[in-house]
């Protein structure tokens, strides 16, 4: 049997998510290799934000501790202080504790009803169960 409920769910600053504007930093940062300038960050984001948007961005994401901030004189580069798997299990956690109240019949109901389940995903699923089953052994 897999258990989802056993994954701790790290938080930062007492946020529970980031919102889809300092997530698209967030989602530039983990593009470009560490450390990253302000301009590397702007050249991986597609929305048409000025340099000022940008870093008040940033300053809100190291205020909420996503990232720390090194200076070096007037130049600003960033680390991101979680990574974006990181990030994504904690979403995912959320969403299942959120909207199915951490029934996995729920989760895959959901996803059967729509047809977001391929049979090739059903069979990548039935072989991760079969894999955890024989852990657990």
């Amino acid at each position: 049997m897999i258990i989802l409920t056993n994954v701790e769910v790290k938080k930062m600053s007492g946020e529970k998510r980031l919102p889809d504007t300092e997530l698209e930093v967030m989602t530039a940062i983990w593009k470009c290799e560490i450390p990253v300038k302000t301009s590397e960050i702007a050249r991986h984001i597609e929305r048409d934000w000025t340099m000022s948007t940008i870093q008040a961005l940033l300053a809100r994401l190291e205020e909420k501790g996503y990232v720390s901030v090194v200076k070096e004189g007037r130049l600003k580069t960033y680390v991101p202080l979680i990574s974006e798997e990181e990030y994504r299990d904690q979403e995912t956690v959320r969403f299942f504790e959120r909207f199915h109240r951490k029934s996995v019949r729920s989760l895959f109901m959901t996803l059967v009803k729509n047809e977001s389940l391929t049979e090739a995903d059903l069979e990548e699923l039935e072989a991760i169960i079969r894999k955890e089953e024989k852990r657990n052994d």
